[in-house]
C-alpha cells in the first residue's frame, strides 16, 4: 500500500447484508482514483469468472432427440432441458470438474430440483427449480446429467466439437449450452471524500452483489475474487528489478502503528484555534499564516519575533501552550 494511508487512515470494509441474495460492501478509504481502478477490476472478474457446476449433458430415457414428447409427462423434452439448464451446483474444491449422475423420477407428481439425489461433495444451490410432472404411476423417467464446474460460456458448437472427439459418442446425447453463473449483477460507485483538515482527496468505493441463489454468499465469492486479483498482480513483481519501497507500506504494519499514527494526526492538524493562547497571540499567528501546530513546529524562536504582531511574552505563550501537548519550537 500507498504510505498516504498514514494520513487517510486504514482502509477497512463495512459489509451490509441487503437480503439472503445481496450484498453490499463499502471500502474505506482509498487513495484518489483507487476507487474505479479496483472496482473495475473486482466487478469484471466476478461477471466473468463466475464458476460453478452446471449441466452440459443430458440424456432421457425414451427421448431420442430434444422435440420429443414423452407420454404421461406434462413437458416435451426440450422443456425438460430448459429446466435442468437452469440448475446450478457447488462441487467442492477437491472433486472432479466433471461427473455424470443417474437419476429416475417412477412416481405421480411435480419434480423439482431438491428429489436430485446427488452424491457426497454435490450440493444443489436451486434446489426449487422446477423439472417435470409426471401424470402415469406407470412411467418411469430417467435422467442421465454431465455436471461441469466451469466459467465463462460453453455454446453448442464448442461442446459438439469436443464431443467429436471422444470416442464412442452416445446416439441420444442431448447438449445444454450453459455459462455456469450464479452471479445477478455486479455494481460499484465510487465517491469522493474530502478530508477538511488535511485537505486530503479519498476514495470511498462502494460495491453490491447479488447472487442468482441463496446457495453461495456474495462473501465468499467476493473474497475468491480478491485471490485472483492478487494473484495476478503478484506477477509485476520481479526479484531481479529494485523498487524504491520508500513510499510503500504494509498493511500488518499500518495496522500496528495505528494507534501512534492517530495521535500524531491528530496533534499536527489541530488548528491554532484549538490552543489556549490569547486572543492577540493567535490573531498575530493566524495574520502571519500559521494556522496549523504543525506550522509552529518549523519555527524558530528567533524567526517568531522577527514576525509582525509576535512578541516575547506571545512567544512565552506558545512555548507553553505546545508545551502541554509534547511539542515545541524548532530548536527549543
Amino acid at each position: 500500500m500507498l504510505d498516504i494511508q498514514q494520513y487517510i487512515g486504514i482502509p477497512k470494509i463495512i459489509m451490509d447484508n441487503i437480503d439472503d441474495k445481496t450484498m453490499k460492501f463499502s471500502l474505506e478509504f482509498l487513495p484518489r482514483w483507487f476507487g474505479h481502478t479496483l472496482g473495475n477490476a473486482v466487478r469484471r472478474i466476478m461477471l466473468w469468472y463466475d464458476f460453478w457446476g452446471a449441466i452440459t449433458w443430458v440424456k432421457v430415457s425414451w427421448a431420442p432427440h430434444e422435440y420429443h414428447v414423452i407420454d404421461w409427462v406434462k413437458e416435451s423434452v426440450i422443456d425438460i432441458l430448459l429446466s435442468l439448464k437452469e440448475l446450478r451446483f457447488k462441487l467442492d474444491e477437491n472433486m472432479d470438474s466433471e461427473m455424470w449422475i443417474t437419476q429416475k423420477f417412477s412416481w405421480v407428481g411435480i419434480f423439482t430440483a431438491k428429489e436430485l439425489k446427488m452424491p457426497t461433495g454435490v450440493a444443489v444451490l436451486n434446489p426449487d427449480q422446477y423439472i417435470c410432472e409426471i401424470s402415469d404411476p406407470s412411467v418411469e423417467l430417467t435422467f442421465d446429467i454431465r455436471v461441469e464446474k466451469w466459467y465463462g460460456y460453453y455454446s453448442i458448437d464448442f461442446l459438439e466439437s469436443r464431443e467429436d472427439k471422444k470416442e464412442g459418442r452416445d446416439a441420444q446425447m442431448l447438449l445444454l449450452d450453459n455459462d455456469f453463473k450464479i452471479v445477478d449483477y455486479v455494481t460499484y460507485d465510487v465517491e469522493q471524500v474530502i478530508d477538511d483538515l488535511k485537505w486530503w482527496v479519498k476514495d470511498r468505493l462502494m460495491i453490491e452483489v447479488k447472487m442468482s441463489h441463496s446457495g453461495i454468499s456474495p462473501k465468499e465469492f467476493l473474497a475468491f475474487t480478491g485471490e485472483v486479483l492478487a494473484s495476478y498482480a503478484k506477477l509485476f513483481i520481479f526479484d531481479d528489478v529494485y523498487v524504491d519501497r520508500s513510499m510503500l507500506i504494509e498493511y500488518d504494519d499500518l495496522r500496528t502503528d495505528k494507534q501512534a499514527i492517530e495521535e500524531e494526526m491528530h496533534i499536527k492538524t489541530m488548528p491554532i484555534d484549538a490552543l489556549p493562547l490569547s486572543e492577540r497571540t493567535r490573531n498575530a499567528l493566524i495574520k502571519n499564516n500559521i494556522l496549523y501546530v504543525e506550522d509552529l513546529e518549523k519555527k524558530k524562536k528567533g524567526e517568531l519575533l522577527l514576525m509582525k504582531w509576535v512578541w516575547r511574552k506571545a512567544i512565552e505563550e506558545i512555548t507553553s501552550a505546545l508545551g502541554n501537548i509534547n511539542k515545541s519550537l524548532l530548536g527549543s
